[in-house]
């Protein structure tokens, strides 16, 4: 503040009526509000934790480390020698992001995708804590001193000393109230199980946490949703997935909770519990695609953005699975499969509207459906879906009978209930002795169909397959 003559003037009258103290307090206050005031609602700033997935367990590759948006940005939660950050100071979000044990996660790609999404007065913030192998309880600030105590020699123990000084869980609350001083914190990001796998408690240890992050940095939950993400599959070559029967009933612990799905995540080939590269990439767009959703955002690129070359490769359409083989009778999940200009491979049926002249498509919360018929005949369905680049793409999909089938067989043709009104696109209404309930992921039954439309955006699963509520 500069102080002019006529100012001191005003001060020394001030100070002559409240005296020195007040009109310190006084010129406190003045101060405190004008640092309030440069922080910047349209820095959009997210916590990220868990253990090694959200750590990042792939080697970035050359497109992961060039070309990233200056508006895409890392609060550093630990000091870094290569590269070199300090803690508490702001960086460009170039990997690793979590911490120098760390290599290119989830967290890269949702930025990523955030950044290209939304208007270019917006920027992305993230504040990442995470160890390798740590149980949930290290973010547990009633239980994590005891967890140390007990497992000192575990890596993920050694992990949480070196780079959080023993409590991860204070250090994201310190860094989260330092950013809130330049931005608004608008979510919280989760990959976490394995080190707990299918403990039912789990939710209720993530609630806590969550609860406790709300408290400690006066924030609603309504204005900071959860977003978890799911461990991988067992057929991309996953040993913690029946964790994800678990993480389906956060929605149902924490009404701000949505699960993010790991659905055909490639892992690295190499071990049970991590992904690709590619795999991150795909994951990261995932949690930014929930996210996105939840804000009421299209899942696209903002029509203003100038994107990289590498980042175009990767969100660019190239070619699609366009065959598809079952067996005579068989009911099939339709799926549509898609190689991009990078070369990756995604499955992105649940982004995807599917009708047909020759069959009956059941669309319901498990996906869409036909039921093949007995004697053989083959058929067409379309499939229609609208990549991140905004260009809607109509596919036809050849469907022929085979006793090698190549899609994915569905054990029943049940839909997903009676009352729910046919969904635009399919041929057939949803028989009307059908149930008439709604089921999160895993089959969990959360409310009547008449709800449906009160329900949030997420995975809602019939089957064991999943379907959107968008």
């Amino acid at each position: 503040m500069l102080l002019t003559p006529s100012r001191v003037i005003e001060t020394r009258l001030l100070s002559s009526r409240l005296g020195w103290r007040s009109l310190l307090m006084l010129l406190m206050s003045v101060l405190t509000f004008s640092a309030r005031a440069e922080v910047d609602p349209n820095f959009y700033i997210y916590l990220c934790f868990g253990q090694s997935n959200m750590e990042g367990n792939a080697t970035p590759e050359s497109v992961d480390k060039n070309n990233i948006d200056s508006r895409f940005r890392l609060l550093a939660t630990c000091n870094y020698d290569n590269p070199k950050r300090t803690m508490g100071e702001w960086y460009p979000a170039k990997p690793p992001l979590v911490n120098p044990n760390g290599g290119l996660g989830p967290t890269d790609y949702f930025g990523r995708t955030m950044v290209a999404a939304l208007p270019a007065n917006v920027k992305i913030g993230v504040i990442p804590v995470a160890m390798g192998g740590c149980p949930i309880e290290m973010f547990d600030k009633d239980k994590y001193q005891q967890k140390l105590k007990d497992n000192p020699n575990e890596w993920w123990a050694i992990l949480a000393k070196n780079h959080y000084g023993g409590n991860p869980y204070g250090r994201l609350i310190e860094m989260a109230k330092k950013a809130k001083e330049v931005g608004v914190i608008k979510g919280v990001l989760l990959h976490q199980g394995c080190s707990n796998n299918g403990n039912p408690n789990w939710p209720n240890m993530v609630k806590k946490i969550y609860n406790d992050i709300l408290k400690d940095l006066d924030l609603k939950a309504a204005d900071v949703p959860l977003f978890a993400g799911e461990t991988e599959y067992q057929n991309m070559g996953g040993s913690c997935y029946g964790h994800n029967t678990v993480v389906a009933q956060l929605p149902n612990v924490i009404p701000t909770a949505h699960v993010v799905s790991a659905y055909e995540i490639p892992g690295n080939g190499k071990d049970a519990w991590h992904f690709s590269a590619a795999g991150y990439r795909i994951f990261g767009k995932r949690y930014a695609y929930e996210v996105l959703r939840v804000m009421g955002q299209e899942t696209k690129v903002d029509p203003d953005y100038k994107m990289s070359d590498n980042l175009k490769k990767f969100f660019t359409v190239k070619s699609f699975e366009a065959n598809i083989a079952a067996k005579p009778a068989s009911v099939l999940v339709l799926p549509l499969r898609t190689t991009f200009v990078d070369g990756h491979t995604e499955d992105v049926t649940m982004e995807t509207d599917f009708s047909s002249d020759d069959y009956k498509v059941y669309t319901f919360a498990s996906g869409s459906k036909v039921k093949m018929g007995a004697d053989g005949t083959s058929g067409t369905v379309q499939a229609v879906y609208t990549d991140f680049m905004g260009k809607k793409h109509t596919v036809t999909l050849t469907v022929t009978s085979s006793n090698n089938p190549t899609g994915i067989a569905s054990p029943t043709l049940r839909p997903f209930g009676s009352k729910q009104p046919e969904v635009e696109g399919t041929h057939s209404p949803i028989p009307a002795d059908a149930p008439t309930f709604v089921y999160s992921l895993q089959g969990v039954k959360v409310t009547t169909l008449e709800q449906w439309d009160a329900l949030p955006h997420g995975l809602y699963v019939v089957d064991g397959r999943k379907r959107l509520k968008r």
